[in-house]
């Protein structure tokens, strides 16, 4: 009960943060009128990187530390590590994608960044245990 709580937790955070990477780096492409995610985009700087990035090591940080108490999850710290690792994978490989077939990004994208890395968690959280 609790490990898969905290592992919904942990995956939901994780994966918010990739799309953050994905906007700073790439460029915007679509229709910018008309775009629901240009604005978003426009407003995010490095000290809006930073807060995402210390809220999700923040998260991943109690995670790690409820789950390396609990007896049955000696090494929580580790597959953790691992399950980022594996979501990482899969967000660069979504930006990959994005940057090759559209030269930036699109509000469908960051969704699908989003999803993805969130599924790799959970991938490599299940390959960890």
């Amino acid at each position: 009960g609790a490990v898969l709580v905290l592992a919904l937790l942990a995956g939901h955070v994780v994966s918010r943060t990739w799309p953050l990477l994905v906007i700073r780096f790439l460029a915007h492409v679509g229709d910018a009128a008309g775009s629901k995610s240009k604005p978003l985009a426009d407003q995010i700087g490095n000290g809006a990187l930073i807060v995402g990035f210390l809220w999700c090591f923040s998260a991943l940080a109690l995670v790690g530390i409820a789950w390396s108490t609990m007896l049955f999850i000696a090494n929580g710290l580790c597959v953790l590590a691992f399950a980022v690792l594996v979501s990482a994978m899969a967000a660069a490989l979504m930006a990959w994608r994005l940057q090759r077939r559209l030269q930036g990004f699109t509000g469908d994208g960051l969704g699908a960044t989003q999803q993805l890395g969130e599924i790799g968690f959970y991938l490599g959280l299940a390959l960890a245990l």
